[in-house]
């Protein structure tokens, strides 16, 4: 259902902005209304809500679902009643859109509606298993044990996406300084010995001739470079657009033992820790299946398990039907055998996803500790080779004079 932004005052005189869900602006007009709230002026549709949480790069437009469910957690603790925490929240808010947002979940409240079809409404500013698990908490009666759960979940994925970004921020700073000391060299320093050389009359070696070459592009092609990139880049973003694009790309890292390795522990250990979550929080199996399926972002992974809730619904077992796939590691489906014959099955999967995430740590170090020496290795061979060859040219001036 669309959102509209109101400018609305209250009994005390107070202005206010929010967003009201409706079928066109007379209806959301008529909620605001509802509300004891006298409509001011009205601000045009709301994206805030219905429009998914675009990404923007200022601050004061960014909704953070992490901290979001952080800060309610602890207020539902305390037996605060679920509209109030809201009230708090959006009293507290640093963020516009926060504001906006938490205003918008404040009025379904008033209207009768459920937390979680309000956030099911705005899907994309929540993950998918938002909402399922909100639901579970509200139909068991528990619903700050289940988001407490959920906060967990939530900061231990951040912290591991965290943790994946900062270790890759050295390797690109050394790479990309280096791509810079090369381009000074050859679009700066070489030019000047060949001028040098030409001025000499001194026949320039192999080594020498590459070398100028090589500047003689990147000072009068350097926009051809730059063009070529730029296309190239916006080639690799349309082909990985496609479907078989993605699937050829997805089957080729299955099939590369590194590559492959990475993308089992992060696919599967998210896929295992979202079982975990949605069963310990009582949502059903076949949604639970259904959801987790959605966090497996390899296609092969995610077609491999396909038909999983229909073999469910034959009454297979999990672990029966997940074995099918060939790219489930063995770990798993013994442990959720495990756990389904002591009736622990949610416990068994969270000690996978833990194994699983301190393994993706400890690739990802060993990869980057290869991968930051080699990176340097190679630019500091580029750079030793254009030095060598401006000493030899050096060497050669010397013998003319």
């Amino acid at each position: 259902m669309p959102l509209f932004k109101f400018k609305v005052a209250d009994r005390g005189g107070g202005i206010q902005e929010i967003l009201v869900e409706g079928n066109d602006q007379n209806e959301a007009t008529r909620r605001v209304r509802s509300r004891q709230l006298i409509p001011v002026e009205f601000l045009g549709a709301g994206d805030a809500g219905a429009g998914g949480g675009k990404l923007s790069l200022n601050p004061a437009n960014r909704f953070d679902v992490v901290d979001f469910t952080d800060r309610l957690v602890p207020l539902l603790d305390a037996n605060i009643p679920l509209e109030r925490a809201l009230g708090i929240l959006e009293e507290t808010s640093e963020t516009a859109t926060e504001r906006e947002l938490i205003s918008s979940l404040r009025g379904g409240l008033h209207e009768g509606r459920k937390l979680s079809q309000l956030i099911r409404d705005r899907g994309r500013m929540f993950p998918r298993m938002y909402a399922s698990v909100v639901e579970a908490g509200e139909e068991s009666g528990a619903l700050p044990q289940v988001l407490s759960q959920l906060r967990q979940y939530l900061i231990m994925t951040r912290e591991m996406r965290s943790f994946i970004i900062s270790s890759m921020v050295y390797p690109c700073f050394v790479l990309s300084f280096s791509l810079v000391v090369i381009l000074v060299l050859l679009g700066v320093v070489v030019p000047k010995f060949e001028r040098i050389q030409q001025s000499l009359g001194v026949e320039p070696n192999l080594f020498s001739r590459g070398l100028f070459t090589a500047s003689f592009l990147v000072n009068d092609y350097w926009w051809v470079g730059l063009l070529g990139l730029t296309a190239g880049l916006g080639g690799l973003i349309y082909m990985l657009r496609k479907e078989s694009t993605r699937e050829a790309l997805d089957r080729l890292l299955l099939r590369l033992p590194l590559f492959q390795r990475i993308v089992i522990l992060s696919n599967i250990g998210r896929q295992v820790r979202t079982m975990s979550i949605l069963m310990r929080s009582g949502v059903h199996l076949l949604d639970t299946v259904s959801i987790a399926a959605g966090t497996l972002q390899n296609t092969m992974l995610r077609n491999s398990i396909s038909t999983l809730a229909m073999d469910l619904r034959r009454g297979e077992r999990l672990s029966a039907a997940l074995g099918r796939s060939p790219y489930i590691p063995p770990l798993v489906i013994r442990m959720l055998a495990v756990g389904e014959e002591t009736g622990e099955t949610d416990v068994m999967l969270e000690r996978v996803a833990d194994r699983y995430d301190n393994d993706l740590r400890q690739i990802v170090k060993k990869a980057l500790s290869w991968f930051e020496p080699l990176v340097i290795i190679a630019m500091g061979a580029v750079v030793g080779l254009i030095v060598l060859s401006l000493f030899l040219l050096i060497m050669q001036f010397q013998g003319s004079v």
